[in-house]
């Protein structure tokens, strides 16, 4: 016998203790490899497995029977009985499955996490620990791809069935983004865990989602702040986000873990990111350096580069308006030269011939005095002096540079126009568009600000002038947020983020990314304001205003996630770099100290106010007085109650309607009022802050009334009879669900029960929530601020908006809708716009005199304004087709419409605290009588069914809250729908 034949032999010996599972894994593992091909094994396994099944089942069979005692007969008489008493399609069937589960392999028999290759693929770290082995990382091709690794589909297909975290593992470690759907496919049924969020997130970042990595991460390093794998993936996903010493932090992190090969290549790239922005700090801060200097000497050697740095053309105008002589100007000629290569063109060079001949017996004086002026040398009277006497010269150029460092153009700003216009130089163009913009957005019409900022805008980018423009981008973003116009901020905000760092320009990079962080707390992005401060703070690490600002927003984040410790530790970080807090900080210090009080809070906020003071609008003032009467309710109500009811007036004084500032200090100022209310038990009192606020009667009877404050929530219920009952509760400790299931207690529950229908005045930022109250009781959010509009009389007119050809945005895979057929009533006059035509603006002028409206379309949450809006055609000029809140709200709606909204999200409603921030709300504000929405997504055929049979419901005279209601009821006990129907909603 040869060896091949005793190892055969030797291997079926093993046939009873493999079924046994008795084997070493590695021996059982060369029995599964040996057994497809030998029948006598084959043979062996089918009987052992067998008479395992009838030892199963006898005890079944023979019930109260003794035992049968088998005996140890040779093996091969037991094989050869007939297996009795399983059924035989039960028994084949059982067979097959254990015999293909004995032929799988007990761990892949392949390399699947490529853990055995010298170098690694994946950047990224797994927390699943097969395919965490610390390995250098492979070369990556450089201007082309990498093959693609071949998946092992054997393997892949045990996984599958064993260990669906290896299987996305596999995936994973491939560093092939088009597999990262699939591991997120494959890791979606399974449960959150530390492991599993961190793979999630290493998935989002190889499809270049680093945001919502970010949140994955900053979720898992809340519970476990020393996980490995979460640390190192934030540092990736931080330099994603361009936020490099943020990510040079957490892999400093990583480093300190001492975890080997992990915590050297960490260390590595923590040192690379802080040398890179080291060197670029550096050639700016040299850049800057050397235009300064060229105000007190002729250039000398300048840095390499100077004239690329768009900062530098401010350096060289400064220069030229404090050259002392002729001598001076004229050697600014190769910088002027320079510069108008850059830009093309010979306009400043011209500029420095022309001021060369200048007669410096006049002009040298005042040339010393600018000099003085940008050193910030001279006295507030001594500048005035200087502006009187550049009024009277002819020393145009120097004037213009004047009235901008003292901030003068508002009160000169016809003759800065017409001296700017006159250099014939885009530079001022751009210049003069700005300081109208501040001028207009002073006197409170920030919309027109807004228009001719953009009109210049449109001038770029332009080779030349990216000082200029980066200068409006932020401008832009500075009035968008003002306005709570999120897109169009984010948008301008992160375009000048990105060019002022391609650009170098580390000031106005700190400034936008200041405008960052803004933007993402203004729609309560937690993680990503985080992450902005973060890198903010770490780059402002010896600018104590720039301490400040980060901190006392850090301290705003915490406490409106009622972290109150770490809020009162940012609050101090704040104070402690001694400057007074902004306005901002002052109104987070009012939160604080009424959760955790310091001796000192009530001098530094009156320090703050009086710092900020002289440069508050109308409305900024009535905010501060708000703070003031915010801070002394909690220790002095009556001095309280009277500030804040003096905010109230001062908002409301004529021409501050559409003032942010006015609106938030009115809102607030209620807000106080009523948590006063509430904890004094002043439930009467309470409601009616609610109505006067609204400056309406509310209704007398099936009436809730709810508002949050932080810790605080105030509701109040009038049942079917009137009877007013009311519950205050300030001990929540944590944030508010975004469903409000259980908010409303039970003894006001049962007082609205009796109600047959029920209005719910909820104040923001509860407007709009699903789960406020109970699935079987008919309810609507009151939404209206005046009184309901009347359809006109005559017969309905009816908009049905469906089977649209939307553009969908990039990087999206929505499918398209199944095709709505519209149902009809009787009378109705019938409109529909569909496929190519139902476009925003044609949809728009349809809707200002229909009676009904059916839109029906994709509805998206915008991830990064946090507000949801329908996707519609797109225009033909190219316009967005996005049927937006601010568009919505724009409209007016003669027919007071009863409006569906047949599309995903069309409810949800952004986080504010002033005004509902929502489509329907927007409907409502723009004449709507009714607007039926869903807040979370929904199946478009079987929400289709449902919203007809509602506006069925509604057409035979129903009332709508009603109509809702019972459709619903019918629905569930049908068991159809129970994933989406509770959070259908009515605004009335």
């Amino acid at each position: 016998m040869d060896r091949h034949s005793e190892r055969v032999d030797s291997l079926c010996e093993n046939v009873e203790l493999f079924v046994d599972g008795e084997l070493a894994p590695e021996d059982a593992e060369a029995f599964r490899q040996h057994l497809p091909g030998c029948a006598r094994c084959q043979r062996g396994v089918t009987d052992l497995l067998q008479l395992k099944l009838l030892a199963h089942r006898h005890p079944e069979r023979a019930g109260a029977r003794a035992p049968v005692a088998f005996s140890r007969a040779p093996r091969a008489t037991l094989w050869r009985r007939p297996l009795v008493l399983v059924p035989a399609t039960l028994a084949a069937a059982l067979l097959v499955l254990v015999a293909v589960r004995l032929l799988l392999p007990s761990t892949p028999r392949q390399d699947v996490w490529l853990a055995q290759r010298p170098q690694r693929l994946l950047e990224a770290r797994l927390g699943y620990s097969s395919a965490d082995g610390h390995r250098p990382l492979a070369a990556r091709m450089m201007g082309g791809s990498d093959n693609p690794e071949e998946l092992p589909f054997e393997d892949m297909a045990w996984l599958k069935q064993e260990d669906l975290h290896g299987l996305a593992a596999a995936y994973l470690v491939r560093d092939d983004p088009g597999l990262a759907d699939r591991a997120l496919q494959t890791l979606e049924p399974m449960e959150h865990s530390p492991e599993l969020d961190n793979d999630r997130a290493v998935a989002l970042l190889l499809k270049g989602e680093p945001r919502d990595a970010l949140r994955l991460v900053d979720g898992v390093l809340e519970q476990h702040p020393r996980h490995a794998q979460a640390l190192w993936n934030r540092g990736l996903a931080l330099r994603q986000l361009d936020l490099p010493l943020l990510a040079a932090r957490a892999f400093t992190e990583v480093a300190a873990l001492k975890e080997p090969g992990w915590s050297e290549e960490a260390a590595q790239k923590a040192e690379a990111l802080r040398r890179d922005v080291f060197e670029r700090h550096t050639r700016w801060t040299v850049t800057r350096a050397a235009g300064r200097a060229l105000l007190e000497a002729a250039p000398g050697e300048l840095p390499k580069g100077f004239g690329e740095v768009p900062i530098s053309r401010l350096f060289f105008y400064d220069a030229v308006r404090a050259a002392p002589d002729r001598e001076r100007v004229l050697a600014l000629l190769p910088v002027a030269r320079e510069l108008d290569a850059r830009e093309g063109g010979d306009v400043l060079e011209r500029y420095v011939r022309r001021v060369a001949e200048a007669d410096f017996s006049r002009r040298a004086p005042l040339a010393r005095e600018y000099a003085a002026l940008v050193a910030k040398r001279l006295s507030p009277e001594e500048r005035e002096r200087f502006l009187a006497a550049l009024l009277a010269s002819r020393e145009d150029d120097i004037l213009l540079g004047a009235l901008l460092q003292m901030g003068a153009t508002a009160r000169h700003l016809a003759l800065y126009e017409t001296k700017a216009a006159a250099t014939g130089d885009r530079w001022f163009q751009l210049l003069v568009a700005q300081e109208r913009a501040k001028s207009e957005s002073a006197a409170g019409n920030r919309a027109l600000a807004t228009r001719t900022l953009l009109a210049a805008r449109s001038l770029c980018p332009a080779r030349g002038l990216e000082y200029r423009c980066l200068c409006i981008d932020r401008e832009l973003s500075n009035l968008y947020r003002q306005r709570d116009m999120v897109d169009a901020a984010r948008t301008h905000t992160e375009r000048g983020w990105r060019e002022a760092r391609e650009n170098n320009e580390w000031e106005l990079e700190n400034d936008l990314l200041w405008n960052l962080s803004q933007v993402a707390r203004l729609v309560n992005d937690a993680t990503l304001t985080r992450a902005y401060l973060g890198e903010y703070l770490e780059r402002g690490r010896e600018d104590a205003d720039m301490r400040r600002r980060a901190h006392q927003d850090l301290a705003s984040i915490a406490i409106q996630e009622l972290r109150v410790d770490e809020a009162r530790r940012e609050i101090d970080a704040a104070l402690a770099t001694g400057l007074p807090l902004a306005s901002s900080g002052a109104f987070f210090l009012t939160d604080i100290s009424r959760l955790k009080s310091e001796p000192g809070d009530e001098a530094h906020l009156n320090r703050a106010l009086e710092a900020a003071r002289p440069t508050l609008s109308a409305g900024e003032r009535a905010v501060a007085t708000h703070m003031l009467g915010r801070f002394y309710i909690e220790r002095d109500a009556a001095r309280g109650r009277s500030l804040l009811w003096r905010a109230i007036e001062e908002a409301t004084a004529p021409g501050l309607a559409e003032d942010p500032g006015a609106q938030r200090a009115r809102a607030y100022s209620y807000t106080s009022l009523l948590h006063d209310a509430g904890r004094r038990g002043a439930f009467p009192e309470a409601l009616e802050l609610f109505a006067r606020e609204r400056g309406m009667e509310l209704p007398g009877q099936c009436l809730l009334a709810v508002t949050a404050d932080s810790e605080r929530t105030l509701l109040l219920a009038r049942g079917s009879t009137g009877e007013l009952l009311g519950h205050f509760d300030e001990s929540r400790r944590e944030p508010l669900p975004q469903r409000l299931e259980g908010l409303v207690p039970e003894p006001l529950l049962a007082a609205l029960r009796a109600c047959p229908r029920v209005e719910v005045l909820a104040r923001p930022p509860l407007h709009g929530r699903a789960g406020l109250l109970p699935s079987e009781m008919a309810w609507s959010y009151l939404t209206r601020s005046s009184p309901p509009r009347v359809p006109p009389t005559g017969p309905a007119v009816h908009l049905v908006v469906s089977n649209v050809d939307a553009k969908l945005p990039p990087g999206m895979s929505l499918k398209r809708l199944n095709d709505w057929t519209p149902v009809f009533g009787p009378g109705e006059q019938r409109i529909t716009l569909s496929g190519a035509e139902a476009t925003p603006s044609r949809v728009l002028a349809a809707m200002k005199d229909a009676t009904e409206i059916d839109l029906v379309a994709h509805g998206i949450v915008n991830g990064y304004s946090n507000t949801s809006y329908l996707l519609l055609a797109p225009e033909q000029e190219g316009a967005s087709e996005e049927l937006s809140v601010p568009r919505v709200r724009s409209a007016s709606l003669r027919g007071a419409p009863f409006v569906v909204l047949v599309a995903c999200h069309a409810a949800h409603t952004a986080y504010t605290l002033d005004t509902p921030f929502s489509l329907p709300a927007s409907f409502i504000e723009a004449g709507a009588r009714g607007v039926l929405a869903a807040t979370v997504q929904i199946p478009d055929l079987e929400a289709g069914a449902f919203f007809n049979a509602v506006r069925e419901r509604i057409r035979s005279g129903t009332p709508p809250a009603l109509a809702l209601r019972d459709e619903r009821v019918q629905w569930l006990r049908a068991g159809r729908g129970a994933a989406w129907l509770d959070s259908v909603l009515l605004f009335e």
